[in-house]
């Protein structure tokens, strides 16, 4: 996108509609934007990370219990890691984008605003669905070319559209495919509660720290378990496992239920100022 079509695009976004001045409801829905694409980066790269620790979850499982873990099984989750990296690296020039346009309002020939704007395109049409995942809505890749397309136009009301356009379709991505980014997190989750709890009953883990509670106050330390100590507390250490498993997996349930609000809201403020009409609200969408 050249910088004539992103000044003209700020123009439209952080101008008042009675005069041509640095609209309030602009400057934060660009701080908004910066926020709530931060926070979705994060949490790609939570999911990827956590698709890294499986990889090592497959490989200990498969040194402990005899389940193998194949080259094709390898490769499958190797595929998901790198979408997520592609989605994880879209966030961040989403991210820049919004935070160029502030710049904007300061320096208007900022140098990030075209970059930005170029790397988003790119990036958004580039994404392949998940192996695990419904197809990439076809929204997302159109939303790449306009905004690569659009600069050549010079037109700001539609540079604009595709701004709202291009939220809206990383939100309906993240609708589509949240069944599949929560089957990820619990697939880590269980995966790592499996090898925890074979480890266990193997009698191979210290339950030394499990005693700290009575200790601590004290400034004592347990000393390594003991055969009866483990007897004693295999049970309760399973139990533990189990609730602190179904609690991860709620926690992480809650934190894309919260990532989806949050796209949605912004994308709904985004589309009040491509628009035209007044932004009421200030601060940055909960996620």
């Amino acid at each position: 996108m050249t910088r004539p079509a992103l000044v003209a695009l700020s123009a439209l976004l952080f101008c008042s509609l009675s005069a041509c001045k640095v609209s309030d409801d602009a400057i934060a829905a660009s701080q908004q934007m910066t926020s709530t694409a931060s926070t979705l980066n994060d949490f790609y790269s939570a999911l990827e990370d956590a698709v890294t620790d499986t990889i090592t979850l497959y490989e200990l499982d498969a040194a402990l219990s005899g389940i193998p873990f194949g080259d094709n099984d390898r490769k499958l989750i190797e595929t998901t890691r790198g979408e997520l990296e592609n989605r994880k690296q879209m966030a961040a020039s989403l991210a820049r984008l919004a935070a160029s346009f502030a710049e904007l309002t300061k320096n208007p020939s900022a140098s990030d605003v075209d970059k930005s704007a170029t790397a988003l395109g790119k990036e958004l049409i580039a994404i392949n669905a998940l192996p695990s995942g419904s197809p990439v809505p076809d929204a997302l890749g159109k939303a790449g070319n306009a905004l690569m397309q659009i600069a050549q136009q010079h037109d700001e009301k539609k540079a604009a559209r595709a701004i709202d356009e291009t939220l809206q379709a990383v939100g309906d991505l993240f609708e589509k495919e949240k069944p599949a980014y929560d089957s990820i997190a619990r697939t880590h989750i269980h995966q790592a509660s499996q090898v925890a709890k074979d480890l266990i009953n193997a009698n191979d883990v210290d339950f030394g720290t499990m005693l700290t509670p009575a200790l601590k106050p004290f400034s004592l330390a347990p000393l390594p378990s003991s055969p009866t100590l483990q007897t004693q507390l295999k049970p309760l250490a399973l139990s533990r496992l189990d609730t602190a498993t179904d609690t991860a997996v709620r926690k992480e349930e809650k934190a894309s239920d919260a990532m989806l609000d949050g796209l949605r809201e912004m994308s709904s403020r985004v589309h009040l100022l491509a628009t035209e009409k007044p932004m009421p609200i200030r601060s940055a969408p909960f996620s």
